[in-house]
């Protein structure tokens, strides 16, 4: 039976609380959680990455090969394997994720449980709550206007709401779980 990681992933500071929990082969590389992620949260993949330790130095574990040239020596998360790091043999196994720079949208990515399935599959979104920042939005400040101003209507930083919600492009505070879980599980 093939063996899967389940993974909690949530945006650090973030209120409300951003998090989907997922199924991902125990085969993956960390090119391909980021990919679950990106998907997941609804992010666009325009920015660099990386997977680091969650410690005050956060020491690289993988990313982009390119992030070199930003002074980040990272292993290439397309060959680093997801059971060099998370192993399902000790009680706690978490990573941080690192998506965009400059916006600093970071991530506990927690290894719930190693599970076997009768089915075999890439990857398969299980959970979920609250929709990931629109790209671009301004770091942890610029999502809490965007969800400030779909919950009341009201822009706190400009007075141009019609500008803003052109620029949100639809966007909503509540995920559509279903919608995304079937692009995702694809």
């Amino acid at each position: 039976m093939p063996r899967y990681f389940e993974f909690e992933v949530s945006l650090q500071v973030v209120q409300p609380r951003v998090w989907r929990t997922f199924l991902l082969r125990t085969t993956s590389t960390f090119a391909h959680l980021h990919a679950a992620i990106q998907d997941s949260f609804g992010w666009r993949d325009y920015h660099l990455w990386e997977f680091r330790l969650p410690t005050w130095a956060g020491r690289p574990i993988a990313g982009l090969a390119c992030a070199e040239a930003y002074d980040r020596p990272t292993p290439n998360g397309r060959t680093v394997k997801l059971n060099t790091y998370f192993t399902g043999k000790r009680s706690v196994e978490w990573c941080e994720y690192l998506y965009d720079f400059g916006d600093d949208w970071v991530h506990d990515v927690k290894l719930i449980a190693v599970r076997s399935a009768p089915e075999s599959f890439k990857r398969r979104l299980l959970d979920g709550d609250w929709s990931g920042p629109p790209e671009d939005c301004g770091g942890v400040p610029g999502y809490q206007r965007v969800v400030h101003f779909r919950l009341t209507g009201e822009d706190l930083v400009e007075d141009d709401p019609e500008g803003l919600d052109t620029w949100l492009d639809g966007w909503e505070v509540e995920a559509d779980l279903e919608a995304i879980k079937v692009a995702f599980d694809r």
